[in-house]
């Protein structure tokens, strides 16, 4: 039998967001703001210095998304990454829109949310 690893997910609310467009019936991600690239320093930094929120979101869109919300031009989000940051064939990063009220109940009741 198999044995799995359990993984404990550290959500970061550090000020990511993203901006949205309507095109037709889609959403697209225009752009993904990331606080760290400024800074040159953030949990969301790889050894290359690259945003590992902004690589994964311009590559697989809304699909990392886990949340709910209604649709806005930008939006609040927080992130979290499974695995290696480091190696991307070996990680995967989810977001969490900061106004989807279930997630945003339960970081305040952790300790973490807004």
């Amino acid at each position: 039998m198999a044995k799995i690893q359990e993984v404990e997910q550290v959500w970061h609310n550090d000020g990511h967001s993203i901006k949205l467009r309507i095109n037709r019936a889609e959403l697209e991600v225009l752009e993904v703001t990331c606080p760290s690239r400024e800074k040159g320093s953030g949990e969301c930094l790889n050894q290359n210095n690259d945003c590992i929120v902004t690589k994964f979101i311009l590559n697989y869109g809304l699909d990392c998304n886990g949340g709910v919300c209604p649709a806005a031009e930008d939006i609040e989000i927080c992130w979290t990454v499974i695995g290696d940051k480091n190696n991307e064939d070996s990680c995967q990063v989810w977001f969490m829109p900061m106004t989807d009220e279930i997630f945003n109940a339960w970081l305040i009741s952790n300790g973490t949310g807004a």
